[in-house]
């Protein structure tokens, strides 16, 4: 401490930092590796956050393998530092969906929902959806949480449950009703397969032959395939999503892929098919050229809503009723009346009579 204080007084000058001392030797060992030129957009830093396919890492141009700079030219003292650009690994194609549901809605479709999610690896849940607010206000929700597609399932009193299903920039979107709905837990369902393996999307060749049925096929494909190389997804294929039509309506069902056994002695040759569920019915309503809004491209003539299929049979229930009350009231005055009129004369009818 003293010699110290002493060189200080002396007037001699301080030692040399490190940096100094490397840009006298030409080097820069202290050189920081930063991004460069390459953009990276927010969607992409927040897929990456998530997780990435491969080891992760990022390639950095002009850098050997212990990270310092190759063939890099000695800095001067005082002249800004060059940093190496950085090149991303494109390890899959960026697309998630968005999965919400409305207020209300009954246990059995909320295990709907559940199942879909399941279904697909690449889906992103958020809270429940007020039916007060605008459809419009749903692509909102999905730009903020990066999404490129919305799926919303809306339950209208407590027992109709609609799907809208679309792209969030620039549509188009299709509005459907779920019928005939059966959840993975039903016990007919007995198949099974790999969480998060890449489904088989099986289309029926009616999709092609009418131009609205073709924006469905495309609208749907996009929404349960998962990107190839998606992290959360797996490399394999052991389940087979079918879509077949029956008058109007796009049957749904989910099916895993039994390999066959050569030792077993069975008649069956090849793969067998077992369903897993979630098994429903879509009716197409309404195309739609935006997200949740715009021009309508196809409406369904043939579609009857829910409410008018049971005021009708309130109807046709109410002309029974009102068919039986009328023959009662006909029985009774028949009796009463007429009855009374066909009845015998009393021979007793003044034995108790007062004079």
């Amino acid at each position: 401490m003293i010699k110290r204080i002493s060189k200080l007084v002396s007037g001699d000058p301080p030692p040399a930092t490190r940096q100094q001392q490397a840009a006298r030797r030409g080097t820069n060992h202290r050189q920081p590796l930063k991004r460069g030129s390459a953009e990276v957009s927010d969607e992409d830093s927040e897929e990456d956050s998530e997780g990435s396919g491969g080891d992760g890492s990022e390639e950095v141009e002009g850098l050997g393998e212990g990270g310092e700079l190759m063939n890099a030219p000695p800095l001067a003292p005082g002249a800004p530092t060059i940093y190496p650009s950085v090149v991303r690994r494109a390890t899959h194609k960026k697309k998630k969906v968005l999965v919400l549901c409305s207020r209300g809605v009954t246990n059995s479709y909320k295990e709907v929902m559940e199942d879909m999610l399941r279904l697909l690896p690449h889906s992103r849940k958020d809270h429940k959806f007020d039916k007060k607010d605008a459809l419009t206000s749903i692509v909102e929700i999905a730009e903020m949480r990066g999404c490129h597609l919305a799926l919303y399932l809306e339950c209208r009193k407590m027992q109709d449950l609609y799907l809208w299903a679309g792209r969030v920039h620039g549509g188009p979107s299709a509005k459907f009703l779920v019928e005939q709905v059966r959840p993975m837990r039903d016990l007919r369902l007995t198949g099974n397969c790999l969480l998060g393996s890449r489904p088989v999307l099986s289309f029926d060749g009616e999709f092609d032959a009418v131009p609205h049925l073709k924006v469905i096929k495309q609208l749907l494909a996009s929404v349960f395939a998962p990107p190839q190389g998606h992290p959360r997804s797996k490399p394999f294929h052991d389940h087979v999503l079918s879509f077949s039509l029956l008058d109007g309506r796009v049957l749904v069902r989910h099916y895993q892929m039994v390999p066959s056994d050569a030792d077993r002695k069975s008649k069956a040759e090849g793969d067998t098919l077992v369903e897993i569920g979630p098994r429903f019915a879509l009716v197409p309503i309404r195309l739609l050229a935006g997200c949740f809004a715009g021009a309508t491209l196809f409406s369904n003539d043939a579609y009857v809503s829910p409410n008018s299929a049971r005021a009708d049979l309130k109807r046709k229930r109410a002309r029974t009723t009102v068919g039986a009350v009328a023959q009662k009231e006909t029985r009774r005055k028949r009796i009463q009346q007429e009855g009374v009129d066909l009845m015998p004369e009393d021979e007793f009818a003044d034995v108790f009579a007062t004079g």
